[in-house]
């Protein structure tokens, strides 16, 4: 059998939203070739696609236990456990990736918003300060460095942060709704309600 080729198959299906018929492939894959940790990484996100979150777990797990080297499953497994809220478990994950690859920029991004749920505002901000520095025009980092300075209480740099991002893409409802937050904090009331305005006008 071309494992090969059925990998091939397996993928398209999963591209195309074929998710049944997907794992239905994996599973003929990891039949004919029991150590496919490409075919468990993926049906694992067959998985995650289809909301069984608990299911794509254990295939990342297997794939885990077969080789611990890699990667993009210990941060597929980070992401699955941060969507469903288990944050600590999570941020292990992505440590784990970042520790083969610290410059692992989507691990590191996901480290810091585990970091921001669970309240660790200030090895958050560590996280996206590390990303802003490689890339200074990253909204996304921007933003989340800017939510994590408002949990600390540091609204006027909160604020620059939030500023900063909307000048790089003015359209972004989200963070108007942390700028206004931000000025309403620091007593700005007119300038919050004007920056929350933009949030119904885009």
């Amino acid at each position: 059998m071309d494992v090969t080729a059925m990998l091939e198959v397996a993928h398209h299906l999963a591209r195309v939203g074929r998710y049944d018929d997907a794992i239905a492939e994996y599973d003929r894959v990891l039949t004919a070739d029991p150590s496919s940790t490409t075919a468990l990484e993926q049906k694992g996100n067959v998985f995650y696609a289809l909301g069984r979150h608990e299911d794509a777990i254990a295939c990342y797990d297997k794939a885990l236990e077969m080789n611990p080297h890699l990667m993009t499953t210990w941060y597929e497994k980070g992401y699955t456990l941060r969507k469903i809220g288990r944050f600590a478990e999570s941020i292990t994950c992505f440590e784990r990736a970042l520790s083969l690859d610290p410059d692992y920029t989507l691990a590191l991004a996901n480290k810091g918003y585990a970091l921001n749920a669970l309240g660790r505002y200030e090895d958050a901000v560590a996280c996206f300060e590390r990303i802003l520095d490689a890339g200074p025009n990253n909204i996304r980092a921007m933003t989340a460095k800017g939510i994590a300075l408002l949990g600390l209480g540091r609204n006027e740099k909160a604020l620059a942060a939030f500023d900063l991002a909307i000048s790089i893409n003015p359209i972004n409802t989200f963070v108007w709704q942390h700028r206004a937050e931000a000025l309403r904090r620091l007593g700005r009331s007119a300038e919050a309600d004007e920056s929350h305005q933009h949030v119904f006008d885009k």
